[in-house]
């Protein structure tokens, strides 16, 4: 695997974004010759709220926007517990003007979900909603499905699976019809979806949600625990199995962790 770097800065309300663009060279066995070269872009955690702005984030979009993407995939937490349903809309407008030869995909993060305690319709509606409005925008929303794209009569699979902490990862729904044959990328917003996983038909899993750190303290029904994450940044081996864990672009929990904000483009071969 080859790995380089490069960054930029953005000055918000007096702070530093450093913005580091992480190239890896992504081998995968069972990838028809057509693919090879061909680069995919992995962005995720935008946190879209009031602690992330959109001159930020439309700073991340057009850089992203420079790197020639063939396609650009998205591991979820689009916004921040947007409980008002102030910032979804805008998300979905914002991840809309990303730009890619063969299309974005995208999986669900926890925060896409809802807040805990709001009314459960309520959640659902808005998770729709936002869910629709990234369609619109010609994204393309693995919810526990699958998607393939074909170039010149050579495939490769995307598999996205629904979040582990919302109660909705349904890996045997979302990898019915993977082939043996065909290459498969798996998109989960957590990291720790990879240890349930096995016996399962993917090439690599690219994840996001932990920001660069190894713990943090996280809240379930409203307790604190220390969570441990396993893959908590980059590259990761696991068996013949490759994990990438990107750190994200939202600044949430960053103040702490110091972890640069990333764009990773995988460099298909």
């Amino acid at each position: 695997m080859g790995f380089c770097t490069s960054w930029a800065i953005d000055i918000h309300k007096a702070e530093h974004e450093w913005l580091e663009v992480v190239e890896v060279d992504l081998h995968l066995k069972k990838l028809g010759s057509n693919f090879h070269g061909r680069r995919i872009v992995h962005v995720s955690d935008l946190h879209y709220s009031r602690t992330v702005s959109s001159k930020y984030l439309k700073h991340c979009i057009g850089r992203i926007n420079q790197l020639n993407a063939d396609v650009v995939i998205l591991t979820g937490d689009y916004i921040t517990y947007d409980i008002y349903g102030r910032y979804r809309k805008k998300a979905a407008s914002l991840i809309g003007k990303i730009e890619s030869r063969y299309g974005s995909y995208a999986c669900l993060g926890n925060h896409d979900y809802g807040v805990d305690g709001v009314c459960a319709s309520l959640q659902r509606e808005s998770l729709h909603r936002m869910i629709e409005d990234m369609a619109a925008r010609g994204v393309n929303v693995l919810r526990n499905k699958s998607s393939v794209l074909e170039i010149d009569d050579q495939s490769l699979r995307f598999v996205g699976l629904g979040d582990l902490w919302a109660d909705d990862f349904e890996p045997d729904k979302a990898f019915n019809g993977t082939c043996e044959d065909t290459a498969v990328i798996a998109l989960a917003h957590n990291p720790e979806a990879v240890t349930h996983l096995e016996g399962f038909g993917f090439d690599a899993v690219m994840c996001g949600h932990t920001h660069g750190v190894r713990a943090q303290v996280a809240r379930i029904f409203g307790r604190p625990f220390l969570n441990w994450h396993n893959y908590h940044a980059g590259l990761y081996e696991v068996g013949d199995k490759k994990v990438y864990v990107n750190r994200g672009l939202g600044r949430l929990g960053r103040p702490i962790s110091n972890a640069r904000p990333e764009i990773t483009v995988f460099n298909l071969c």
